[in-house]
């Protein structure tokens, strides 16, 4: 870990430890953050974002995640950098939607896109509607919101846009890049809900005693506690590895790209799955109750990983690259 990744971690710490579970998505807690900047970090100073690269925003979600914060710090900074192409940003909360998640009327008068993340407490959306072509429409103009929530209780919203409101974004990167950017970020916030999962457990286990001695000493609950921490080692080498693939300084192709963010993905919802299960079978009745904090951890690992691409739509597309290019050669991309 980098100098510059652990005081990342040691603010997200000193802000975020001494507030509530409860009030971790509270708009009190957001102004914090927004205060720090932490919203705008991988867009450029000069373009009114807090500076840093994209791997330090990976390190700010993953942090948040960990201390169960499910707040958009990573939609809005990647929003902000999509915007930050065309012109300075700060100021305004935004977000971002991709027609592909949506549907159009019958007579393509309006597009619908559901699930976007805190679309009601946005001031603006970025919104693709396919390749290159990018728009950032304003909350309080045309779009209407039809309020919806995921498991976890976090704000997913269906957008409705009529005709082609919006203003032209010409210099917004390609759609597919911005996807796979996204896709790492939810992976990153994946891996710190794991991680928050896996402490929370493995203390657990050492405390409470069963027959005389701890849980961790049962071989059965060892060997899951184990299975836990493997998954997150694996999913944070996936991350790594496609943190690289997008450093603005490596020069990796889009295929490249998007060939690390899939394989991340895939990872990362194996991982939910395995920490998920794990840590309710350890804890036991206990891992149920509203008043124990496992809740916090477990809703948002089976809520997140499905939401920006699906793990089958992952799967199969680096499946098409190994049928193109052979296994070899998408194998070598990817850990080369």
């Amino acid at each position: 870990m980098t100098d510059n990744a652990r005081e990342l971690r040691g603010l997200v710490a000193d802000v975020v430890d001494d507030v509530p579970l409860d009030e971790r998505g509270s708009d009190r807690l957001w102004a914090t953050l927004r205060d720090l900047g932490l919203p705008l970090v991988g867009v450029d100073e000069a373009r009114g974002g807090s500076g840093g690269t994209f791997a330090d925003l990976v390190v700010v979600v993953r942090a948040l995640a960990e201390r169960a914060v499910g707040l958009p710090v990573g939609e809005s900074a990647l929003s902000a950098w999509v915007l930050a192409h065309d012109h300075e940003v700060g100021g305004v909360d935004t977000t971002l939607a991709f027609a592909l998640d949506g549907e159009y009327r019958e007579d393509m008068s309006v597009l619908r896109i559901p699930g976007v993340p805190w679309l009601r407490r946005s001031g603006g959306v970025v919104v693709y509607r396919g390749g290159d072509d990018a728009s950032f429409v304003e909350t309080g103009e045309d779009p209407r919101i039809d309020e919806a929530e995921n498991l976890a209780g976090e704000p997913r919203d269906t957008l409705s846009i009529v005709g082609t409101a919006g203003t032209p974004l010409p210099s917004a990167p390609p759609m597919p890049d911005v996807r796979g950017r996204h896709t790492v970020l939810r992976a990153a916030a994946v891996a710190g809900a794991a991680e928050g999962a896996y402490r929370l457990t493995r203390d657990y286990v050492m405390q409470r005693e069963q027959f005389g001695k701890p849980l961790a000493r049962i071989p059965a609950v060892a060997a899951g506690l184990a299975g836990m921490k493997v998954a997150i080692v694996r999913l944070d080498a996936a991350l790594a590895r496609a943190v690289d693939r997008h450093a603005a300084d490596a020069g990796a192709a889009l295929p490249a790209r998007l060939g690390a963010a899939a394989a991340a993905a895939v990872v990362a919802a194996e991982t939910a799955s395995v920490c998920a299960r794990t840590a309710h079978q350890l804890h036991g009745a206990m891992g149920v109750t509203r008043e124990y904090p496992l809740h916090h951890y477990t809703k948002r690992l089976w809520a997140w990983p499905g939401e920006v691409g699906s793990e089958t739509h992952s799967a199969e597309y680096l499946g098409a690259r190994a049928l193109a290019g052979g296994e070899a050669a998408v194998w070598d991309e990817l850990t080369a």
